[in-house]
C-alpha cells in the first residue's frame, strides 16, 4: 500500500494518456510543494525520491534539472540575446555570449546548476582574470537566465544560490613613474611601447586592440572610436610620443610586409589581436612578477588620469579627455591637483599688498616617463581612495 511504509512515502501513481500506470514523486522544497515524473515503475519513482532526499540533506538538491520546462539549448539563448541586445557596448556584450554558448555547449536551460557557475568562475579566477572582470562574465550569463524566468522557460534562475567572486573597489590603482619603467622593461621591446601608448593616450584595452589604421590620424593626432563604452562615436587625442609610437608601429609592419588593417592584428591579419588572449598571456604575467597584482590594463588609464590631475588641469578638462559626459568621475583625481588650489588660497593672504612674485608651491608638471633615467624614486604602489561614483571610467 502506497504510503504505508516510510519508502513509499511521496510516490503516488497515475494512469497516463495510453492506459499505462506511471508513478511521480511529490516533493517539498524551499517551503512548496514540487512533483517529479512520470517514472515507468515505482521502483525507479522510489530511487529518484531518495536520491532527492539525501541530496537535500546535503544541499545540492537543484529541482530545476527535472522540471518540465528548461528544454531549450542555452547556448540558443545567449546566441539569440548577442543579437538582440540593446545595451550600449554591444560588442562586449556578444563576447561573453559566444564564450559562455561555448563553455555550455550542448546543455540544456535546466542543467545550468549553480555548480555549473561556481565552476566557470573558477576557471576564470584560475586564468588570472581580474575579480571584477570575472563579475562581468557571470553578470552576462545572470542577465540571459532572468530573462528566461521572465519569461517561464525556467523555473528559477540558479544564480540565487551562487556567491559570486568579491570585489574590492575601495581604491583607484594608478603607476608611479619608476613602476612604469619597470613594467615597460618586463614587457619588453615588443609590448612595453602598447603599454606606454595606453599611459599616453588613456585607451581602453578594447579600444586599442581594435584599432584600424583607417581610425588613426598622425597628422592631427587624432584616433576615431567607431565602438565605445559609451555607444557612439568617440575621439581619443595623440601627443607627440603617442603618434611617434604609432608611427614606428606602421613602419615595422611595413618592413614585415604585414598587411592588416587592424593595428594590432592576430596571425590571420584579417583580424584584431584576441585582447583577452594577450592580456592573459603577456600582460597579467609581467605584473605578477613584478608583484604588482593589484595593477590592471585599466591602471594605465588610471595612470594617465592621474598625470592629467598632477599637471594641474581642471576636471571639465580631464573628463573630455577620458570621454565621460560629466566629472563625477573624475573627483577621485582631485587631491592630485592641489597647486591651483593653494594658488587660489594664497591670493586671498596677499589681497591689498604690493604685488610679489610668489613662489609657486607647485610648478605642476610631471616629467617624461617610461625611460631608464626617470627611475629614482623608490618604486612604491601609488592608489586614490574613490569619491563618488563606482569605477567606470
Amino acid at each position: 500500500m502506497a504510503g504505508a511504509g516510510r519508502k513509499d512515502r511521496g510516490l503516488f501513481s497515475r494512469v497516463d494518456g495510453g492506459g499505462h500506470k506511471v508513478w511521480h514523486v511529490r516533493l517539498w522544497h524551499d517551503g512548496k510543494e514540487k512533483r517529479f515524473g512520470a517514472f515507468p515503475t515505482k521502483t525507479k519513482a522510489r530511487e529518484f525520491y531518495e536520491k532527492a532526499k539525501l541530496e537535500q540533506k546535503e544541499g545540492r538538491f537543484f529541482p530545476e534539472r527535472f522540471q518540465h520546462g528548461g528544454h531549450v539549448l542555452i547556448e540558443d539563448l545567449l546566441t539569440r540575446h548577442g543579437v538582440t541586445t540593446t545595451v550600449k557596448n554591444k560588442a562586449t556584450e556578444q563576447f561573453y555570449m559566444r564564450w559562455w554558448a561555448t563553455r555550455l555547449k550542448g546543455l540544456r536551460l535546466n542543467h545550468v546548476t549553480p555548480a555549473v557557475i561556481e565552476e566557470a568562475q573558477r576557471d576564470l579566477l584560475a586564468q588570472q582574470y581580474a575579480p571584477q572582470t570575472v563579475v562581468h562574465y557571470l553578470k552576462a550569463l545572470r542577465h540571459v537566465l532572468n530573462k528566461a524566468v521572465r519569461d517561464g522557460k525556467l523555473d528559477r534562475n540558479p544564480f540565487a544560490r551562487v556567491t559570486l567572486v568579491k570585489v574590492h573597489n575601495g581604491k583607484t590603482r594608478f603607476l608611479s613613474p619608476a613602476e612604469e619603467a619597470l613594467l615597460i622593461d618586463k614587457l619588453g621591446p615588443v609590448y612595453g611601447p602598447w603599454a606606454r601608448l595606453a599611459i599616453l593616450s588613456g585607451l581602453r584595452l578594447s579600444e586599442q586592440m581594435r584599432l584600424r589604421w583607417a581610425d588613426v590620424d598622425l597628422e592631427r593626432g587624432v584616433i576615431t572610436l567607431p565602438e565605445t563604452k559609451a555607444g557612439k562615436v568617440q575621439y581619443a587625442l595623440l601627443n607627440e610620443e603617442a603618434k611617434e609610437i604609432l608611427r614606428t608601429r606602421q613602419i615595422q609592419q611595413m618592413n614585415r610586409n604585414l598587411v592588416s588593417p587592424f593595428v594590432y592584428p592576430s596571425d590571420t591579419l584579417a583580424t584584431p589581436l584576441d585582447q583577452r588572449n594577450f592580456y592573459a598571456r603577456v600582460f597579467r604575467p609581467a605584473v605578477l612578477a613584478l608583484k604588482m597584482e593589484d595593477v590592471g590594463w585599466h591602471s594605465l588609464r588610471h595612470t594617465f588620469a592621474s598625470r592629467l590631475a598632477m599637471s594641474g588641469q581642471t576636471e571639465g578638462t580631464i573628463a573630455t579627455l577620458l570621454r565621460h559626459s560629466t566629472t563625477a568621475l573624475v573627483r577621485r583625481y582631485s587631491h592630485l591637483s592641489p597647486s591651483h588650489l593653494h594658488a587660489a588660497v594664497e591670493t586671498v593672504a596677499a589681497y591689498g599688498k604690493p604685488v610679489a612674485k610668489m613662489e609657486a608651491i607647485s610648478d605642476g608638471t610631471v616629467p617624461e616617463t617610461g625611460k631608464a633615467e626617470d627611475v629614482s624614486a623608490e618604486v612604491t604602489p601609488e592608489v586614490i581612495e574613490k569619491i563618488g561614483a563606482g569605477d567606470g571610467i
